[in-house]
């Protein structure tokens, strides 16, 4: 999909509000699996919201049939992509982050956008502070860039100062 349709992948936006523990990197691989538990109904101790259990069924649906179109288009024409493959590449890619989204917020809280946006904020002034402290010389590169641990706790204490 980077290869064949970058522009017109699906936002991955709502991201920022998963708990960082749940960011790894085959995190595409977990969610084909929950998909495929919870068509099969393995997951018992799951509340399953609306609509969780047909978004699986239209994702596993819609990965068959790129399965299928891809590999056709593999036997005919291998290095192209004709616009059959870019339109049921789009629409697996629409799925699965609707999927990924519904399935994850069922499981865990999720951060609303109040809570992600004072998390900005909070961002923000942490890195002013570092900033006017920099330039003002209370601090200096080698204390960040060495991460101690009495200067990051010392920080939030300037921003409030």
């Amino acid at each position: 999909m980077d290869e064949c349709i970058p522009t017109q992948r699906h936002s991955r936006d709502y991201l920022v509000k998963f708990p960082e523990e749940l960011l790894v990197d085959n995190l595409g691989n977990h969610m084909l699996f929950a998909a495929e538990c919870l068509l099969a109904g393995t997951f018992l101790e799951m509340e399953e919201s609306e609509g969780t259990r047909p978004q699986a069924r239209n994702l596993l649906c819609s990965l068959e049939l790129v399965r299928t179109v891809l590999r056709e288009q593999s036997l005919s024409q291998p290095n192209s992509y004709p616009e059959p493959v870019r339109a049921v590449l789009i629409q697996f890619d629409r799925l699965f982050a609707e999927f990924e989204l519904s399935y994850v917020s069922s499981l865990v809280a999720v951060k609303s956008p109040d809570e992600i946006y004072r998390q900005q904020e909070i961002i923000v002034l942490f890195c002013e502070t570092v900033e006017r402290a920099l330039r003002l010389g209370y601090l200096t590169q080698e204390m960040i860039d060495g991460y101690e641990p009495l200067l990051m706790f010392t920080i939030p204490r300037l921003a409030i100062i």
